[in-house]
């Protein structure tokens, strides 16, 4: 009888435990009500959105919109700080692929994505593989490297 007490006071102990941590994950990782609002505002036909947290005031989500894939930051407070959007490799400016293909030759691109920031910093971002690595390059709308 003595044991059965000691095991089910073990067995309380650690749900205890693993409840604590799955709440503390769980309010870890809520996205702030002004983050949820700012993107629903920026991104109204955005579909499958999924949350991250990206550092401790800052998250990302991931989303699809008008069949593209994206994702955006904001802050915690709502602010929008960047968004990635994929954009097909014929859509990408002549600059940037000249830029690309004479830094990269032989190179073999997998996606092209443009990044706007809060601070005007545009950019492309170009996902490719080159002697069997898969590596990224950043190139401003002039197609310089960054």
């Amino acid at each position: 009888m003595d044991a059965q007490i000691i095991i089910m006071k073990k067995y309380f102990i650690i749900s205890i435990l693993m409840f604590s941590q799955i709440i503390s994950y769980a309010q870890k990782n809520k996205v702030t009500d002004e983050a949820q609002k700012a993107f629903q505002t920026k991104f109204p036909t955005a579909k499958e959105v999924k949350w991250e947290m990206e550092s401790k005031n800052d998250y990302e989500d991931s989303f699809v919109m008008d069949g593209k894939k994206g994702s955006a930051n904001f802050s915690g407070k709502g602010e929008w700080m960047e968004t990635e959007m994929a954009i097909p490799q014929a859509n990408t400016p002549k600059a940037v692929m000249d830029g690309f293909n004479k830094a990269f030759a032989g190179a073999t691109i997998k996606e092209v994505y443009k990044i706007e920031s809060k601070e005007g910093k545009n950019y492309f971002e170009i996902e490719y593989s080159l002697k069997g690595k898969t590596k990224e390059a950043k190139l401003d709308p002039t197609g310089k490297i960054m």
